[in-house]
């Protein structure tokens, strides 16, 4: 037994001390690193915010106010009298406005009428129909359309003549209405006089305003100027005579005619040379016919009328001057011994000029000789007076 137990521990002792049978190599697996290719992406756009444009501003819109013109009036394309002129209105024509400037000085309008365009007439001119001028919006003109500014006005002379336009009219290249137009002056505007026809029926002026070229308007639109001492221009404005130049070098003078002072007549302001009384029953126009001459011979007339119109109530005249010879005739209306307020001057050649007048009241239309044009200026000339165009 002992021997047995002996025997297993030597055999055990031999196994653990015997060596351990060589394991058999383990081969190490080295995994290589492969190259890692990242794909690079083109960058991704990423689109800027655009601009959305903000929708334009839209004026406010407002229902169109009529007005009425008072007389003719110019058109223009911005809010000034150096604008453009668009077109002409004629007086009493009706108007879309749709605003005013911030002066209240001009009303933009409809122009043409009936279009989806402006213009810009002045304020003063028109008669708004039921609201005030101040309830206008006020609108904006563009720039662009105003004209290089107007030349300096020129230094006057020691004595200026100077006149102020009664209404809109043309300016034209010569003392006629044959003649082209240079252009519009509107009304109220002061003008320098440089010289006159010989019948006192056109006035030359400087045109345009502020700069030392020449126009001629019609006499009877300007009101009543100085005219002693202007020169005289033929019908075709070629100088005749200057009464301040006359000794200038070159300077054409004004021969004696075989034209012979007017003879006296008699009639004073007190005395008229006629004296007549529209009446229903009668005539309704009548003619007179005379001369005058200046700085000899009879230079003045006296011509008074009573006009058919219920007393005290308005109504119109109509006169007309014809007349010949060298010379020219300013006719004035007085009443009650002074000059008719806003009476218009009359003029040789002018025809049909309208008068208004109270029935029953008697007016005195004066007639006189301009003699400031050299040695004798001479005209016979035939007034009409009508209680009808």
């Amino acid at each position: 037994m002992r021997t047995s137990i002996a025997l297993i521990l030597f055999i055990t002792l031999l196994t653990a001390c015997a060596p351990s049978p060589a394991s058999e190599p383990t081969a190490a697996i080295t995994t290589s690193t492969l190259p890692f290719f990242t794909a690079t992406l083109p960058p991704t756009f990423t689109p800027r915010p655009t601009l959305t444009p903000a929708p334009p501003t839209i004026a406010p819109t407002f229902a169109p106010v009529s007005g009425i013109t008072g007389t003719q009036v110019n058109v223009r394309s911005a809010p000034s009298s150096n604008a453009n002129a668009l077109g002409l209105l004629p007086a009493s024509t009706t108007i879309q406005v749709i605003g005013r400037d911030s002066n209240g000085q001009w009303l933009m309008v409809i122009y043409p009428p009936n279009s989806s365009t402006t213009g810009w007439v002045a304020a003063s001119f028109i008669t708004l129909e039921g609201r005030e001028l101040s309830s206008l919006p006020v609108m904006q003109a563009s720039a662009p359309d105003l004209p290089p500014p107007t030349p300096p006005e020129p230094s006057p002379s020691p004595n200026p003549y100077f006149a102020t336009i009664k209404t809109t009219i043309n300016v034209r290249s010569g003392p006629a209405s044959t003649f082209d137009s240079l252009g519009m002056i509107d009304a109220g505007k002061v003008v320098i006089l440089n010289g006159r026809n010989q019948t006192n029926a056109w006035y030359r002026i400087y045109y345009p305003i502020g700069t030392q070229e020449i126009g001629w308007v019609a006499a009877a639109y300007v009101d009543a100027p100085n005219l002693q001492g202007l020169p005289y221009y033929d019908n075709q404005g070629n100088l005749v005579y200057s009464p301040g130049e006359s000794s200038a070098p070159g300077q054409p003078t004004l021969t004696p005619t075989s034209f012979s002072p007017a003879a006296g007549d008699g009639d004073s302001e007190q005395s008229p040379a006629v004296r007549l009384e529209f009446s229903p029953s009668g005539a309704e126009s009548f003619s007179y016919s005379s001369d005058l001459s200046a700085p000899t011979g009879d230079d003045a007339d006296w011509v008074a009328f009573i006009p058919y119109i219920p007393t005290s109530e308005a109504g119109y005249v109509y006169l007309r001057l014809d007349c010949q010879g060298n010379g020219g005739i300013t006719a004035s209306l007085r009443k009650d011994g002074l000059p008719l307020p806003n009476s218009p001057q009359l003029v040789c050649g002018q025809y049909g000029l309208a008068v208004k007048v109270l029935g029953g009241q008697e007016y005195l239309l004066v007639l006189r000789a301009d003699g400031s044009g050299g040695p004798l200026r001479y005209v016979s000339y035939t007034l009409k007076v009508s209680l009808k165009p």
